[in-house]
């Protein structure tokens, strides 16, 4: 089966380097963050071929890829979907064999004591037009939006992902687009949390400079905004090699996007990050947990990137490897708070 562009455009399924035995910190159990958790793909792959045909060119993650990670601590998992795929004309109604799936998911994982991300991952566009234009209106945005919230919007197990990592033009016309999707979601009456992502493949390490002038004036009425963050560890910060950069530069990057949500009585959520199995990369990924439980009051939580049995031995899944714990996942296990 073929996978749609479901993190980067470019990033694609690549072989690996296999890691050695972790020393794992002393750590107290992290139960600070609200949310901890990772990324499932499936629904979004094959995104050009719409709608698709549900269990050959996509599908959703099965009750065991939950188990898994819930019996390891964790209570949260990013949901990709595809707008098309959802509501296969613009501003008609819903499809209800899709928004039954994702309430099979969603319904699976609270009986698991997980939230889900309902992630639209669509890069700011509709079938290729960018939201904002002509073809595809912010109310078109809000639109889908109104209609998710009057299905999943009195859930508060369900977390509003608005869209993933937008291409927009601008910040300021995505700022419109967002602010008018808040305003249908609000409308109808829920109080769900919402994620704002920003344009630039919603870097963490770029936010402050690209996003954080117009997306940082965004209003909500229930004041349950969260700012979405993305962040990779190579040198160009794509996620697309193996290798990584130094642990004082990794850190760098999220810094400025930690202390501008202290500035901002604001709070953020790092929806991907991911690192190969090279030992010097899976060893980022402690000191990077570690600096968002320490400032737990601004980083509500993560779900690193990502799982599911589809990825093979993509370098940064956390998809056991027959039953066998990736080194990544056993660097996490400290900061879930369960018991091994």
């Amino acid at each position: 089966m073929k996978r749609s562009l479901s993190c980067r455009a470019r990033r694609w399924l690549t072989g690996c380097v296999t890691g050695a035995v972790l020393v794992l910190p002393v750590l107290q159990p992290a139960t600070a963050q609200t949310w901890r958790g990772v990324n499932l793909a499936g629904a979004a792959y094959s995104s050009s071929k719409l709608p698709g045909r549900y269990g050959y060119d996509y599908l959703y993650p099965k009750p065991a890829e939950v188990d898994y990670f819930t019996q390891a601590g964790m209570n949260t998992f990013r949901l990709s979907v595809l707008w098309e795929r959802l509501q296969p004309v613009l501003n008609g109604p819903l499809n209800p064999q899709e928004v039954q799936r994702v309430q099979q998911f969603v319904s699976y994982a609270r009986g698991k004591g997980a939230s889900t991300v309902l992630d639209i991952h669509n890069y700011g566009r509709y079938r290729g037009q960018e939201v904002g234009s002509d073809a595809v209106s912010d109310a078109a945005f809000a639109d889908l939006w109104s209609r998710l919230a009057q299905v999943f919007g009195k859930d508060d197990h369900v977390l509003f992902g608005l869209m993933n990592e937008p291409q927009q033009h601008s910040a300021e016309a995505w700022k419109a687009s967002v602010q008018g999707a808040i305003d249908a979601i609000r409308k109808t009456g829920s109080h769900n949390a919402i994620l704002v992502p920003g344009i630039g493949w919603d870097g963490a390490h770029s936010f402050v400079t690209l996003n954080s002038p117009t997306l940082g004036t965004l209003t909500d009425p229930a004041h349950n905004l969260i700012y979405e963050v993305h962040e990779y560890f190579d040198t160009d910060a794509s996620g697309t090699k193996p290798a990584c950069i130094s642990q004082d530069q990794a850190l760098a990057r999220i810094r400025a996007f930690t202390d501008w949500l202290h500035a901002h009585k604001a709070h953020g959520f790092l929806g991907e990050f991911g690192v190969s199995r090279q030992p010097e990369c899976v060893a980022l990924l402690s000191p990077l947990l570690t600096h968002m439980h320490e400032n737990a009051d601004v980083w509500s939580g993560w779900t690193y990137w990502a799982a599911g049995p589809l990825w093979g031995n993509y370098m940064f899944t956390l998809e056991p490897d027959h039953g066998t714990d990736r080194p990544q996942m056993q660097a996490i296990w400290p900061f879930l708070g369960a018991a091994r």
